[in-house]
Parts: C-alpha cells; structure tokens; sequence
C-alpha cells in the first residue's frame, strides 16, 4: 500500500468520524431549536447560519493562502467544538442561537477543508470510485445516526447526549487528523475575483450547469433537513423510536448506491447525463406523494422517503464525480462556488418556505419542493459527455 493510499484511507475514516458529528444533530436540530423559539421561524436561524458559512466560502481562497489548509482545519475544528459546547452547556436562548451559528458554519468550511485533502491524496485516474467510495463512507455516518438518536432522546435533555456525543467524535477526530496531516505540503492556492470567476463559468458553462444542478440538489436536502423531522414529529404523530427506524432506512440509498455509481462511471463509462435523468425523475416524483401521506405507517413513509433519497444519492454521487473529473486541486475558487451551493439554498430555501407557511398548509412546502426539484431536468443536457477531465 503506497504512502498515498494509506493517507486517502486514513482521511475516509477521519471524515466518518466528522460526518457522525454532524449527522447525529442534523435531524435534531430544527425540534431542539424550535423548544427556544417558534418552528416558523427556525429557518430564519439557518439562514443566518448559511450567511455566515457563505461569507467564510467566499473568502476561502485568501484565508487558505493566509493559514493554509492544515491549520485553518484545525483552528475550525476548535471553534466547532467550542460551539457545541455552548449547545450543551447553556439554556440561554442567545447563547444556543449563537453557538448553532458557529456550528453549522464551520461544519460546512470543515468539509470544504477535507475535500482539499481528498483531492489531494486522491488518484485522478480513479475519481469516480474515490469520490464514490468517499461518499458511502460517509454516508454511513448518516444512516447510523438515526437509531443512535432514537436510543438516546427520551425527554428534552436527550437533545443535549447527542451534541455531547458530536463533541466526543470532533475530539477524536481532531487528534486523528493532527498525526495524518503532519507533513501535507499546501499547492499554491488560485485566488480568482468574483467576476473572473463569473466569466469562468460562463465560459466553461457545463460547469455552471453542474453548479445550478448542485444547488437544486442541496435546496432539496435544506428543506427536508429542515421541515421533514417538524412535519413527521409534530404533525404525523410519529414518536422517536419510530423516527429512528424511518430515517435509518430513508437514507440507506446513499450507502447502497454510491460505490457502485462511482464504478459504473469509471469502468463502464455509464452516461452521467443519463443518470442525472433517472435521479430527478425519482427524487421529485418521491417527494410529492410525501404531501398526500396522512398515514402513520412507518412502513410506508420509510418507502417513501428511501425513494426521496435513492433519486438524491444519484444525482449527489454523479454530480461529485463530473465536477471533480473537470478540476485541478489548486483551483479552490471552483471548490469554493460548487460547495457554497449550500449555504445558499440554506438562505433561500428556509425564506421560501416561510412564505409557503403565510399561505399554505405544512404540507403544501413538499409539492413546491417537487416543483423546484423537476426543474433540474433542464440543465442536464448542457453537460459534456465525454469523461475526458480539461
């Protein structure tokens, strides 16, 4: 085993650990906050969140050169678990908001951080089964932390084990990366100005069109991290116990189909494009029979919303692949953009939705959602075909 390989694995584990972290609040987060303040208005906090996080990834490539990629991860690291403390530790409503800030933003320029070690460490000769064995790692993160939520929260004080156990797995996590990263040597980080950026992308548009795809994907996932756990806990009627059996099936699809995705591009030089197709199509077609179910079948809505996320790991696994096929690991100006898809659809989906709410029932929010999804349809024909990266 090369040097190299050694260390991309090692990073694979290092991100399981930090993606455990974030997985284990992410369908917490929206009920522990609205016990603070009203439900229509978490969304407003993530918004805030996204913000932040939008304005540490704009300003990436000059904090990279100041820091570089080492330090900055670790500095992160540290004010990530900082903010978990204040959500464990406070009852003050400004304190938790405040810390729930810092939380997610880091969490977001962590990730960013990591993808500049896996593509470091990676081989470009096989993006797709790296970026696909990279996503069912990970992955396993998020279908393990539903149960593990559901045996922990039994009252209100549950909320606060789980972001003791995320604080936990930063700190492991953290020593892990210091001993992996001792000798990276940072490339010479590209600076691009927002409007050189622009032309860029305008110029190279597939790479705009992956982009907007990226966007549309993640507006998918900030809504139903969002409203999801809300509509199934205080509408639906489902208990905790129930919850964890629902979500831990409901996002099996991104272990299942990730690896195998990432091989069927590499070694059988399967369509991106068409896959593309087949995902958007599941995706929104899945997430508009959500506004009819009234159903407390667990059954069912673990159907369902596996469905949801069969179409989601798809197009999340393909679109990995061809943006990172098209780059060079110096050029983090087209990270940063790709990754601040985000944090965007996090400011604009949360206003979105509080406009539905004005207007509309709860369960109106995932037929807009549908409707935005299908869209996603007409940017994937302006893709290349080719595998050839530039």
């Amino acid at each position: 085993m090369t040097m190299h390989l050694k260390k991309i694995n090692r990073m694979y584990i290092l991100s399981f650990l930090f993606t455990l972290h974030i997985a284990l609040s992410a369908y917490v987060n929206s009920i522990f906050l609205s016990n603070y303040i009203s439900e229509k208005y978490v969304g407003i906090l993530y918004t805030i969140s996204s913000v932040t996080t939008l304005i540490l990834l704009l300003k990436s490539s000059n904090i990279l050169k100041s820091f570089g990629n080492k330090k900055l991860t670790l500095y992160l690291l540290l004010i990530n678990m900082l903010s978990l403390t204040g959500m464990i530790a406070s009852t003050n409503p400004y304190i938790i908001a405040t810390s729930f800030v810092l939380f997610v933003s880091t969490n977001t320029q962590i990730l960013f951080c990591i993808d500049i070690f896996i593509e470091h460490f990676g081989n470009k000769k096989t993006v797709g089964k790296n970026r696909g064995l990279y996503l069912m790692i990970i992955n396993l993160a998020w279908i393990s932390s539903p149960l593990l939520v559901s045996m922990f929260i039994k009252n209100e004080g549950g909320y606060r084990i789980i972001y003791l156990i995320s604080f936990i797995a930063t700190i492991i996590m953290t020593i892990g990366l210091f001993f992996s990263i001792k000798k990276f040597k940072d490339k010479s980080y590209e600076k691009t100005p927002f409007i050189e950026t622009y032309k860029y992308l305008k110029t190279n548009h597939h790479m705009l069109m992956i982009t907007i795809i990226n966007f549309i994907l993640q507006f998918f996932y900030a809504w139903m991290v969002v409203y999801t756990p809300i509509y199934l806990f205080k509408h639906i009627g489902f208990g905790w116990s129930e919850l964890g059996i629902i979500f831990t099936i409901m996002l099996s699809p991104f272990v299942i189909f990730g690896l195998p995705i990432g091989i069927l591009i590499d070694k059988y030089h399967m369509s991106k494009r068409i896959l593309l197709y087949i995902g958007f199509i599941i995706i929104s077609i899945s997430t508009l029979l959500i506004s009819i179910m009234t159903t407390k079948s667990i059954i069912l809505w673990a159907i369902i919303l596996f469905m949801t996320r069969v179409g989601a790991s798809i197009i999340e696994t393909t679109s990995e692949i061809y943006f990172f096929t098209h780059i060079k690991e110096e050029e983090t100006f087209l990270l940063s953009v790709f990754r601040d898809m985000m944090p965007i659809a996090y400011i604009i989906a949360p206003l979105i939705a509080t406009l539905v709410f004005i207007y509309l029932p709860f369960n109106y929010l995932f037929i807009v959602l549908s409707i935005i999804l299908i869209s996603g349809l007409y940017y994937i024909p302006h893709l290349k075909q080719n595998d050839e990266s530039r």
